[in-house]
């Protein structure tokens, strides 16, 4: 197993004159990256950090954030990252209290930020002068890291539960690399787009967009105006995004005007697109959608779907086939692997997933198996299908009961959005969306449950109509807030 800054390196001294990054109108060459991760690692050596210690960075998105990282993979420290200004007063001080970083790389004027380092003098701090003034030239070899030294801490969002502090080590993001690399259908030295920030899952995407000879491009200025403006100046061959930023720019009234005929790949991640949105994104950019499906503990290399499949009403919504080199399981609560069509969680194992928990202590992994919380059904073809988290589901006798299959029948009996919350083992609410919900709605409510659950007991607690369903970020139901509705 190579280790991720052994094929940093690699990558980088492959294609010495090519052009790795743009920002803006500023450029990076392949030489030039690699002199300043080489200059970073030394900065960082000469501020006293050795191998193992944790460095935070509080920056901008852009080229030398990922330039941090990969200098943090080649000298053995652990890299971690929170954009500016995403955590504010007592929020950014449990999370650095939880991180305990020994280097925090950021200007000065956040007054909470500020205010966190003057109670703990003795962690240091480092500005971008520092890490990249003039220096002479370190060794050109030097020893790697080896590929079980953790290199990264990653934190989950916190949406389905407390934020949680994810250790990568050298060889499982090696693997993300190459994996990624060796099976998404890439254009020939792709020209890469993306607005997400470089140190989050989509920097994932850096090193095999460098491996495979391309250049990575992040836009200059958030949002769809930004984005439509760096894929005007570039000619994009791939672009990268979240699906909020896919609808943004869906919905951008210029997206429709702008030439998207560079585009051989678009590559998503963080949720399903719905039908209507695979048929606008084809309408506008071609049938070239891929998914792409991972968790912090297994970066984007659970699933993927192919643009073939986004033509079949059928997969367009599935995770779609396990990556080569990852096996799967769907298991029942008791653990029993379970046939396909039934629904339970996902089970992982291979050479890309994280072992340890920096915060709360602990390990993701029971007997080699990665347990992701994720609930799923596996299709006859192995395709895998998302249902939900498994803190949402009920578990009824050897069976989960899903959320989801409930509201979708309640959706289809009675027109109208709805969610399901379980209240009990064995007993839920309903909350059913619309402004002018009627009562003979309501009665049928009760129907369309008792319906879908056919065989398996479960009493109904409350009907509740709600104006407006609560939904997080990526446009999914906000589990965690409609269980504080029916509380």
């Amino acid at each position: 197993m190579t280790a991720i800054g052994e094929l940093v390196l690699g990558a980088l001294r492959a294609h010495p004159g090519h052009v790795a990054f743009r920002h803006g109108s500023a450029e990076l060459t392949y030489g030039e990256a690699e002199r300043l991760v080489l200059g970073v690692a030394d900065a960082l050596a000469e501020s006293g950090l050795r191998p193992g210690d944790t460095v935070l960075q509080a920056r901008p998105n852009d080229p030398l954030q990922w330039l941090v990282n990969a200098a943090c993979y080649v000298a053995g420290h652990r890299s971690a990252a929170l954009p500016p200004g995403a955590l504010r007063g007592a929020a950014l001080a449990e999370r650095l209290d939880l991180v305990a970083p020994d280097a925090v790389l950021a200007e000065p004027g956040d007054p909470d930020l500020d205010a966190w380092l003057r109670a703990h003098p003795g962690v240091r701090v480092l500005t971008d002068r520092d890490l990249t003034a003039a220096r002479e030239p370190g060794p050109a070899v030097r020893p790697a890291p080896p590929a079980d030294a953790v290199v990264r801490l990653a934190f989950t969002s916190g949406a389905t539960g407390p934020v949680k502090g994810v250790e990568l080590s050298g060889g499982a993001l090696g693997a993300v690399a190459t994996t990624l690399r060796d099976t998404l259908p890439w254009p020939e030295r792709p020209r890469v787009l993306c607005p997400e920030s470089v140190s989050g899952g989509f920097g994932n995407m850096v090193l095999p967009t460098l491996m495979l000879g391309g250049t990575f491009v992040i836009p200059e200025r958030p949002g769809p105006d930004g984005l439509l403006e760096a894929a005007a100046r570039h000619r994009p061959s791939v672009l990268m995004a979240m699906p909020p930023a896919l609808r943004a720019l869906l919905a951008h009234p210029d997206a429709a005007s702008h030439d998207w005929s560079s585009l051989a790949l678009v590559i998503y991640s963080g949720a399903s697109l719905t039908d209507e949105e695979v048929d606008r994104a084809h309408a506008l950019f071609g049938e070239v959608l891929c998914g792409v499906f991972g968790q912090v503990e297994a970066p984007k290399t659970i699933a993927w779907t192919h643009p073939a499949d986004h033509l079949d009403p059928r997969l367009r919504s599935s995770l779609g086939l396990p990556f080569p080199g990852t096996e799967v399981r769907v298991c029942g609560p008791g653990g029993r692997d379970l046939p396909a069509g039934q629904a339970g969680e996902l089970w992982v194992r291979g050479a890309t997933i994280a072992h340890t928990y920096a915060f709360p202590g602990g390990t993701p992994v029971v007997d080699g198996w990665l347990r992701t919380g994720d609930v799923c059904r596996r299709d006859a073809d192995g395709r895998l299908h998302y249902v939900n988290r498994v803190q949402d589901v009920l578990r009824i006798a050897d069976a989960y009961v899903c959320p989801s299959d409930l509201e979708a029948a309640v959706s289809r009996r009675t027109g109208h959005p709805a969610a399901v919350v379980p209240t009990g083992p064995g007993s839920v609410a309903v909350l059913v969306e619309g402004e002018s919900v009627l009562e003979s709605v309501l009665e049928s409510v009760d129907e369309a449950v008792r319906a879908a659950l056919r065989d398996v007991p479960v009493s109904i607690d409350a009907v509740v109509p709600a104006e407006r369903l609560p939904r997080d970020f990526m446009g999914r139901l906000d589990r965690a807030r409609l269980a504080e509705a029916v509380r």
